[in-house]
């Protein structure tokens, strides 16, 4: 039977924030609080050019009085990247605080692209301390980008159509406080933004991520749905907070480069926006990066962190299941269709008497170099038929996840594990009282 009612859990999250600097991050905050205002006027219809750029400019005052209170080189520093914005941003960009001389919290604000709000662009904003504790982890994997791309089955002439300096930047962040389009019930762990240039957009070369969220949000969804239905679930149910933090990184940073791997001939046949072609860009991703975990097993993946990587990519894998909408978002519809490609190759078993999900690891491995070959050519090919073929395999994709799940998948929703997180950022509600008494 499928839950009618997806259930929230709330998590209290607090930060110490320096008191030297907790008057400069209220401006921060006031700022998320105009991006909000922004929102909220969207979402109504009423937000006009007028209004909004009247409310831009209050974003950066907030700002600007923030810097006041700030020092020599920090001062001039953060005024120089307010002056950056001060007549508007392409889609989003980030401005980082520093205390004495350190890089120490990042506002994020500006427009990101939302498929709960039919493709529109919204404001959306957040504000995090810095966290450098996995900067080890993402500079290892990128040192091994080129012998993961030497490693796929590319087509002849792929190799020079990829990407190699596209890669965006990787930024972990822990956020106390998210505004507008970021502050949905299903809160994303991570941003893709231009570094406010436009001529840069195409390649999103910014990446951050809210590692803090991303982390809990495994602990509490991911995992719980791992001890439920995944039989080898027990060679991860120890696992620390920055061993998952460490391993969920490995597989996103997969997944982030994996989009630029392989030509696209596809693309130029079929719209950025066509569902079709969103979906099966998400579902390339997921294969690439599941491919590439295999290489790190002698590095970041030594002992049984591989076998651990990859039950940690299976269970978020349905936990993007259990989400449902398939056809509305093409990261759910993926991790349908990579289940099911790996349930018909084998390589994941259902076992009905345990109600169990198996994972063969080493078939893993074969089934996951099947369907990445069939993948690439199919962009690199640009056929269109076989797309859509490939979505549809098993059901009209724009039918699947507005139903109860099918067949075993329906185990998914048969337990009490929270579908969604309602964050409490008590440093934020700290300083803002604070200010307000002061």
């Amino acid at each position: 039977m499928t839950n009618k009612y997806k259930k929230t859990s709330a998590v209290d999250l607090n930060y110490k924030i320096e008191n030297s600097i907790s008057d400069e991050v209220y401006f921060l905050l006031q700022a998320l609080e105009h991006i909000n205002a922004m929102h909220r006027l969207q979402l109504d219809g009423n937000l006009d050019l007028g209004l909004e750029n009247e409310l831009y400019k209050k974003v950066i005052r907030s700002l600007e009085t923030g810097a006041n209170s700030l020092k020599n080189n920090d001062k001039q520093d953060f005024e120089d990247q307010i002056n950056n914005i001060s007549n508007g941003i392409y889609d989003l960009c980030s401005i980082n605080l520093k205390n004495d001389g350190k890089e120490y919290i990042d506002l994020i604000l500006g427009k990101i692209f939302s498929l709960d709000r039919n493709n529109s662009m919204l404001y959306a904003g957040a504000v995090g301390l810095v966290n450098n504790n996995f900067d080890s982890v993402i500079e290892r994997y990128d040192k091994k980008i080129s012998l993961f791309f030497k490693k796929l089955p590319l087509q002849n002439g792929d190799r020079e159509s990829s990407f190699s300096n596209k890669i965006p930047q990787m930024r972990c962040i822990d956020a106390f406080a998210l505004s507008g389009e970021l502050n949905i019930r299903h809160k994303p762990i991570c941003v893709f933004f231009s570094g406010n240039e436009y001529d840069s957009a195409s390649a999103l070369s910014r990446l951050t991520v809210f590692i803090n969220l991303y982390i809990i949000r495994f602990q509490i969804i991911s995992k719980q749905i791992a001890k439920e239905v995944i039989s080898d679930y027990s060679i991860v149910e120890t696992l620390d907070y920055k061993s998952i933090g460490k391993l969920l990184l490995i597989w996103l940073r997969g997944h982030d480069v994996g989009h630029f791997y392989g030509s696209d001939l596809l693309g130029e046949k079929m719209s950025e926006f066509d569902r079709t072609y969103l979906i099966l860009h998400e579902l390339k991703s997921d294969f690439i990066s599941l491919h590439n975990l295999r290489y790190l097993r002698d590095d970041l993946l030594n002992g049984n962190q591989l076998n651990m990587a990859y039950i940690i990519s299976i269970a978020e894998m349905f936990r993007y299941i259990r989400r449902g909408r398939f056809f509305h978002y093409p990261d759910s519809a993926s991790a349908f269709l990579t289940y099911s490609l790996l349930r018909e190759s084998g390589s994941i078993k259902f076992y009905s008497k345990t109600k169990k999900f198996n994972v063969d690891f080493k078939k893993l491995e074969d089934d996951v170099d099947d369907a990445i070959y069939n993948l690439l050519k199919i962009f690199a090919d640009g056929n269109v038929k076989e797309a859509k073929k490939l979505v549809n395999r098993w059901g009209d994709i724009r039918e699947l996840g507005e139903k109860p799940l099918p067949d075993e998948l329906g185990l998914l929703e048969e337990n009490d594990i929270p579908h969604y997180i309602d964050f409490n950022f008590i440093a934020k509600e700290e300083i803002l009282r604070n200010f307000s008494f002061s």
